[in-house]
């Protein structure tokens, strides 16, 4: 039945091109595009073997979902990716070492990086808030869900998230022993194992009737992957309604013009529609938006995603160099995101010499609530 269903969808593909003019890949390499992509797939779903070429070409994709948007005939790209990159694992195994080590990081640590210290380590969340291994009861039926990497390599942009929550008295619960989505896994083809990390964070989140996630990976991974997808949110959505609500002023003087340059992550835009509310709260707290060419669902990927770090790094970085060169003449300004793949990204493409400062939106609204409340 899946067989079938791919080869309908396949069949459905005019080569019309128009997926090239916003996959990131392409627009960076002039091949590889999500049309390329479904010919070596073709041949896969007939039981032709694949060169390594090939098997190459199917795994250059950051799933941003820029092709699956923009095409007329509503080919679903990313199902089709992923079935591939099952397919192809399950045939050759793992395309490289990387891959091999992050998944049973995953299944052994709970983390793709290994690291076995507590993701909570230093956090500034009242210890009431955190649920502790072993116990049953949580304290509120809202999970605030932090990611792996927000945990473990941005302890800065965590500590800002929680303080916004503890300043917005947004009630939530933190996990001490959180677990990784498995969308680590997932990018690798591995899906037997992905689909074990699923079943238990479905077990462990089974009590909360409300899922706030930090990382825009581990959130559509959530609605896409998990069972009851309404449970999920994400928590740019929740400070903006919250904002809403308070209906604080900005703290800018009259006269005074603040620009922040605002990248999207393609997990938000083009899946969710989450576009307006990361603007919505900048404008509310003052600050002008500097846009960039191709911005919100047109957006162009900032090269990470997809385990194309894990993949093809120096692609991902030509990618994220390329993202940034479209605004460079405004280098001077904030370049602002809420994605953590994308800013440790944009982070590895900038030389000490440039002047990006390149960051998280959760600074600006901790300062701007530290002052307004």
């Amino acid at each position: 039945m899946i067989r079938e269903k791919m080869r309908e969808a396949l069949s459905r593909c005019t080569e019309c091109g128009q997926c090239e003019q916003f996959c990131s890949i392409f627009l960076t390499m002039g091949e590889h595009s999500a049309q390329q992509k479904l010919k070596i797939i073709g041949e896969l779903l007939e039981g032709r073997e694949l060169t390594d070429e090939e098997i190459d070409s199917v795994f250059l994709c950051t799933k941003c979902e820029a092709c699956q948007e923009v095409c007329p005939q509503e080919i679903p790209t990313i199902e089709i990716f992923d079935w591939a990159r099952h397919t192809i694992q399950s045939k050759y195994g793992f395309r490289n070492k990387k891959q091999q080590i992050l998944v049973q990081n995953i299944l052994h640590y709970g983390n793709p990086f290994g690291e076995t210290k507590s993701r909570l380590l230093d956090a500034s969340a009242p210890p009431e808030k955190i649920v502790h291994q072993g116990e049953d009861i949580p304290p509120s039926s809202t999970l605030l869900h932090l990611g792996c990497m927000l945990a473990y390599r941005f302890a800065d942009m965590r500590d800002d998230l929680l303080e916004i929550f503890n300043l917005l008295e947004i009630d939530y619960t933190l996990l001490e022993e959180e677990k990784c989505c498995g969308y680590f896994i997932w990018n690798t083809g591995d899906h037997h194992s992905a689909e074990k990390v699923i079943q238990e964070n479905a077990r462990i989140f089974d009590p909360y009737d409300r899922i706030i996630c930090a990382c825009a990976g581990c959130y559509t991974f959530f609605k896409q992957n998990y069972p009851h997808p309404e449970k999920f949110y994400h928590n740019i959505e929740i400070i903006s309604e919250k904002l809403k609500e308070l209906n604080l002023a900005p703290l800018m003087k009259k006269g005074e013009h603040h620009c922040v340059i605002f990248h999207d992550s393609c997990h938000l835009t083009r899946p969710h529609g989450i576009i307006e509310p990361p603007r919505e709260v900048l404008r509310q707290i003052g600050y002008e938006l500097e846009e960039f060419p191709l911005s919100g669902k047109e957006g162009l990927c900032c090269g990470a995603d997809g385990g194309m770090r894990i993949v093809n790094p120096e692609l991902a970085l030509t990618m994220g160099n390329a993202r940034l060169n479209q605004l460079k003449e405004h280098q001077d300004l904030p370049f602002l995101t809420l994605c953590p793949f994308c800013i440790f990204n944009f982070r590895e493409c900038v030389s000490e010499e440039e002047p990006w400062k390149i960051g998280s939106l959760y600074q600006y609204i901790k300062e701007y609530l530290q002052k307004a409340l």
